[in-house]
């Protein structure tokens, strides 16, 4: 049906929760638009399914579905919302966003270009706790900040939005699920640090053939704990992206091939070796003594720690990394996987 499915995956999320909610209660010109809110509890030890039903029982302005996924994993429970959506566009708010009071009005007013496949904005920090300096150089990795200008802007050929506030057709899963895809990155799993996931569901809608969009007048706070900006968050983080690189390189260059920019290149990049010993002879070429300076890190530092994820991650998947390419082949041709 027609309609916004807003969807929250919740682990211990008892103590930002309630704002979350609150700031969804308090959307406005939404006359006309239907829509629902639909929070999976990944299996949390603490009272998230209770204060969530709680909240939302003060003011119900549309239902709200709570429901169990006991398979921990962001991956798993979001699976388990979007399968229960009854709405053609879901929205994935994250359990820290505190969206705009225009937010499904202008998610359900951009959708109405049937190209589009998948939509991100940007997220403004909201703190518990001024950040330290090195913060403004590195809010990207934190989903904090602009990625493109525009106010309203289509950016296919890059793809890559961040994964909070991100709002994707339901038909894009529709399909994934009818062919039996099962994505490379599984996402955050409890409070196991991991990145990728996000990113993979924008490649892979792309390759669908839909259209990505980014808005800056898409607005939403994202309330970041003091614990959670950290140098150590930091660099597991950077490892995490280095560890992604592995398996989204596939999707782009799949992609670039189906645009028929086939080349040499091309070829080599889909051989392991070939990606190894380029990053490989990069790392040595910057750092030779392999040094690590102490924090806070340089971005040479981080793009050390970046590369030096992906090599260890290829060479242990390189016989997975090799076969990607056939299996996003039969993806992008509908083929059912087996």
């Amino acid at each position: 049906m027609n309609g916004i499915s807003v969807i929250i995956a919740c682990f211990n999320s008892e103590k930002v929760i309630s704002t979350t909610l609150r700031y969804l209660q308090n959307q406005k010109n939404t006359e006309g638009i239907a829509w629902e809110v639909i929070l999976v509890d990944n299996n949390s030890t603490d009272n998230t399914s209770d204060t969530a039903r709680n909240v939302w029982n003060h003011q119900p302005i549309v239902p709200l579905t709570v429901l169990l996924e006991e398979t921990v994993g962001e991956a798993h429970a979001r699976k388990r919302g979007i399968q229960a959506a009854k709405y053609n566009i879901l929205s994935i708010v994250d359990d820290d966003n505190w969206v705009a009071e225009d937010w499904i009005f202008k998610i359900n007013g951009y959708f109405q270009n049937p190209e589009i496949g998948l939509i991100g904005c940007a997220g403004t920090g909201e703190f518990e706790e001024n950040p330290a300096a090195w913060f403004s150089d590195n809010q990207h990795a934190f989903a904090i900040g602009r990625l493109y200008e525009g106010d309203f802007t289509d950016i296919t050929e890059y793809a890559i939005v961040p994964g909070a506030g991100l709002s994707v057709r339901k038909n894009v899963y529709d399909t994934l699920f009818r062919l039996n895809w099962k994505p490379f990155l599984e996402g955050r799993v409890g409070n196991k640090q991991s990145a990728g996931a996000d990113s993979e569901m924008c490649y892979i809608t792309r390759l669908l053939g839909y259209k990505i969009y980014y808005s800056n007048l898409l607005h939403f706070k994202h309330f970041t704990a003091s614990h959670r900006i950290s140098w150590d968050r930091l660099t597991r983080m950077t490892e995490g992206f280095g560890q992604a690189d592995v398996f989204t390189l596939p999707y782009k260059i799949t992609y670039e091939e189906s645009q028929g920019k086939r080349s040499l290149m091309n070829s080599l990049r889909k051989k392991w070796w070939f990606n190894f010993l380029g990053k490989k002879i990069a790392l040595l070429l910057k750092d030779p003594f392999q040094f690590i300076a102490p924090p806070p890190f340089s971005k040479k530092e981080l793009n050390r720690i970046r590369n030096k994820a992906f090599c260890e991650t290829i060479w242990v998947e390189r016989k997975k990394f090799e076969g990607s390419f056939s299996y996003l082949e039969n993806i992008s041709k509908g083929n059912i996987l087996l």
